[in-house]
């Protein structure tokens, strides 16, 4: 089964970016993911020090980076972008 939509975090729920197929992707996880010391992103890190003075950038740049992930396939990956904000 999956968490379903209603208990995604906030900021995924209620995302102007991701769409509700980007969101039912995401809900099929059978629970919230931890973060990964281990995964790193290039793309992410310039996201987050180019856009750190401003958290609404960031987090819109963020939410943008991981529906493209989700486009290819990369659902572990998005959820770890997501989590990085």
């Amino acid at each position: 089964m999956g968490i379903g939509t209603d208990n995604l975090p906030a900021a995924i729920k209620n995302s102007k970016i991701l769409t509700d197929k980007d969101k039912a992707a995401l809900a099929k996880v059978t629970y919230i993911p931890d973060i990964h010391p281990s995964f790193e992103d290039a793309h992410v890190k310039q996201i987050v020090q180019y856009y750190s003075i401003n958290p609404d950038e960031m987090e819109r740049e963020l939410h943008s980076y991981a529906q493209k992930l989700l486009a290819l396939g990369k659902t572990d990956d998005a959820w770890q972008v997501l989590l990085s904000s």
